[in-house]
């Protein structure tokens, strides 16, 4: 991303696809450090789109909802997705489009509103490139294209059912050739929007991998989606047929395995060496709470899952860092530590309509109540940190919501599991 300012103030970062192409989006999302001041970006800085990269048009302006840390939004049916080639953060105010990181996430498309397309195939050969004469001509009309996997885990040991739901495939099950991580998944039912094969055992260590070819009409759009074959913690063949890890024990998770945690609770583990994918995935219960323990986990070009932005994690886990200042450092990390070098470190939890929020009024020392400005999605049960408002960082108080009162619904009255030791102070001055 790019970022220009001139003498007059204007100001832009902004980012460019192939000629010829669109970026479809689906989500747009942009991170403000908490060093940046509000105003200079409420009904100030805009997010735009252009074609041509000459005439821009507003896609959105960022209002009183934008906050330090991550701010979203989505679009979620074709008719509401921009489709630019060029994008940028645009303001006439000096800094307004200082943002500290943009992610972007959608498809590069061909410029084009039709669902056919033609294209000249080229062959390279000995450092020559020749034009074929016949065309190659794509239809999305009759491209198959998956939109959902069910489930998305399953044993090494095969024998899941798994089912594949999409758009333009078969209903005959012969017409059919599945094969996940290599491994052929034979058809059970199928139909022109579903179909379900079982998979096989898988042996080995190897990347996760999806290919679907339907007889006379190709190789199905996965849309990136693919089914993970895992072995999992509670079961006796993932140890070898030993022991799970018991405590002071360490673990070590190879490339092309996917060690999945399904028990409740783990001893307290040394090191967790993570160099292919560590999955923690959600119970049925939203209730449920897992417990994971250790010394140290060491991401290295692999992957740490707690949910991911499209499949959050549901339910509840508390994953204990232990250590003294005396125990050993991992170099350039430290001890009692998540460290991840070249790796990918997953926590997505179920969307909350906001994560923080202002008191109304102060609130005096021995209260057991507080009333908040904003509405918020908060339910009983839950933990909350209140800021100190003095000049001692250990004034902050964490309390447990007992309940909510939410007969003001901008205006909300959360009771609270015990007495405030501190002033809060909240006002205007």
């Amino acid at each position: 991303m790019n970022y220009y300012e001139d003498a007059a103030a204007t100001c832009f970062a902004g980012m460019e696809f192939r000629e010829g192409y669109v970026a479809v989006l689906s989500k747009v999302r942009f991170f403000l450090g908490s060093r940046h001041e509000k105003t200079k970006y409420v009904d100030k800085t805009k997010f735009q789109g252009s074609i041509d990269g000459k005439t821009f048009t507003d896609i959105f302006t960022f209002d009183e909802n934008i906050h330090s840390g991550w701010n979203y939004r989505e679009y979620n049916t074709s008719a509401t997705q921009p489709k630019y080639r060029f994008y940028r953060f645009y303001s006439d105010s000096k800094y307004a489009c200082e943002i500290s990181e943009a992610e972007l996430t959608g498809v590069e498309s061909i410029d084009s509103s039709t669902d056919t397309h033609e294209c000249t195939p080229k062959l390279h050969f000995d450092g020559s490139v020749k034009e074929l004469t016949n065309k190659v001509k794509y239809s999305s009309s009759i491209t198959p294209m998956l939109s959902a996997i069910s489930p998305r885990y399953g044993t090494v040991v095969g024998g899941d059912d798994v089912t594949f739901t999409g758009t333009g495939l078969s209903a005959t099950a012969d017409d059919y050739n599945i094969v996940i991580d290599g491994i052929t998944c034979p058809v059970k039912t199928a139909s022109v929007t579903a179909v379900t094969c079982t998979t096989g055992k898988r042996p080995g260590l190897v990347k996760s991998s999806l290919e679907i070819n339907i007889k006379g009409k190709g190789i199905v759009s996965t849309k990136g989606l693919v089914f993970i074959y895992a072995n999992y913690w509670s079961a006796d063949t993932t140890w070898g047929g030993e022991f799970a890890p018991m405590e002071g024990e360490s673990v070590y998770v190879p490339k092309g395995l996917n060690l999945l945690v399904d028990v409740d609770s783990t001893p307290k583990l040394k090191a967790v060496i993570v160099e292919g994918q560590l999955i923690f995935a959600p119970h049925k219960d939203p209730n449920h709470e897992r417990y994971f323990d250790a010394m140290y986990i060491f991401i290295h070009m692999g992957s740490l899952e707690v949910g991911t932005e499209e499949f959050p994690y549901t339910s509840k886990l508390t994953i204990t860092m232990h250590g003294t200042v005396a125990d050993p450092y991992l170099p350039i990390y430290g001890n009692k530590v998540i460290g991840v070098r070249n790796g990918k470190l997953d926590m997505h939890g179920i969307k909350r309509l906001r994560t923080w929020t202002e008191m109304e009024k102060t609130e005096e020392v021995g209260s057991t109540q507080i009333t908040l400005r904003e509405e918020v999605d908060w339910v009983a049960g839950e933990y909350i940190v209140i800021a100190p408002t003095d000049y001692e960082v250990d004034h902050a108080e964490k309390r447990k919501i007992l309940a909510i009162d939410k007969t003001i619904k901008d205006k909300p009255v959360i009771t609270l599991d015990k007495a405030l030791e501190y002033q809060h102070f909240a006002e205007t001055q």
